[in-house]
């Protein structure tokens, strides 16, 4: 494409070179912010993900025993062909780009969507993400299933944030960019994001077409019910309905449809308004759930050793 230059250095190859290009022909379609399987070792499910950084993609991989944790595009392309440094430059510098690179890039995992540009850097779960997510009974693989990433640090804007590990800090990742930063242990400042009201989560999980539906106002309700065995997706928060143009997709494909938001005065609130919301445009096809556990939400029932009660609640959904 450019032809390799003994004067050429590392830099200008990468700013010369279509980076994504690079790792497409590598590692296939992917997208930022998603888990993704490693095409170097035996790898039964996804873990690892790819990521920019100061200007450059890397593959990252914990479980890599004898590799390198972080590889840049030469790196991976030395792993692919066992070819050595300068083999794999020549490699780069006459590959056949499809389209120029982007330049300026961002060191991005997710975009400004909604006029805020957020990044983080992932990290493997610790033993206080272990600790605190088993909790409501949700597991390590669930969360990378649902692309929940554990976080180093994040960006807001120009700043950036070094969370203590007792903070249990993550990322849930969206399609289109999006990004949320959730930050539960702490008092102020919980939620950073860039989503929007039309971000409804859980939605790849849902049958075609099926009896009932139930509505959530977060992630962590989100999966315990799915864990359940339920039909579920999730909006952003209780205060913030997505516009019907961009629901009714889902609405259609249930013949019932229930609010289950926090078992409090706002959440009451807000589940009268969503259930009228719906019922404004299909009759009678929504209507509220009140927990019937002193506990605000269904994770927190989950993690009171509620769980049968839970169930049992909520047991004639199967029929």
């Amino acid at each position: 494409m450019y032809g390799y230059h003994e004067t050429l250095t590392i830099e200008e190859i990468f700013l010369k070179v279509n980076q994504e290009e690079i790792f497409k022909h590598v590692f296939g379609n992917f997208q930022t912010g998603e888990y993704i399987q490693s095409p170097f070792r035996n790898d039964d499910s996804p873990g690892c993900w790819i990521q920019w950084h100061n200007g450059k993609l890397y593959f990252t991989d914990f479980a890599s025993s004898t590799r390198t944790v972080n590889l840049d595009m030469i790196s991976v392309i030395q792993i692919k062909y066992n070819l050595s440094f300068k083999e794999a430059i020549d490699f780069i510098a006459n590959f056949k780009c499809n389209n120029e690179p982007e330049y300026p890039k961002y060191n991005k995992v997710s975009s400004n969507t909604n006029s805020t540009l957020i990044e983080f850097c992932p990290k493997p779960f610790d033993d206080y993400h272990k600790t605190y997510w088993s909790q409501y009974e949700i597991t390590s693989s669930q969360l990378i299933q649902d692309n929940i990433f554990a976080t180093k640090w994040y960006k807001i804007k120009d700043s950036i944030f070094y969370p203590f590990p007792a903070e249990t800090t993550y990322a849930i990742s969206y399609p289109m960019d999006e990004v949320k930063i959730c930050r539960p242990k702490v008092k102020a400042n919980k939620w950073f994001t860039n989503t929007t009201k039309n971000t409804i989560g859980g939605t790849k999980s849902l049958p075609f077409l099926d009896k009932n539906l139930i509505i959530s106002k977060s992630y962590k309700d989100w999966r315990v019910l799915t864990n359940l065995g339920f039909n579920v997706i999730y909006f952003q928060n209780e205060g913030m309905f997505p516009d019907m143009e961009n629901l009714d997709i889902y609405i259609k494909m249930f013949d019932n449809v229930y609010v289950l938001f926090d078992n409090d005065k706002a959440g009451i609130e807000a589940s009268k308004k969503l259930t009228d919301y719906i019922n404004s445009e299909y009759s009678d096809k929504s209507q509220s759930l009140l927990l019937p556990t002193t506990q605000k939400d269904p994770a927190d029932a989950i993690k009171a050793g509620n769980k049968e009660q839970l169930i049992n609640y909520l047991s004639f959904l199967n029929y």
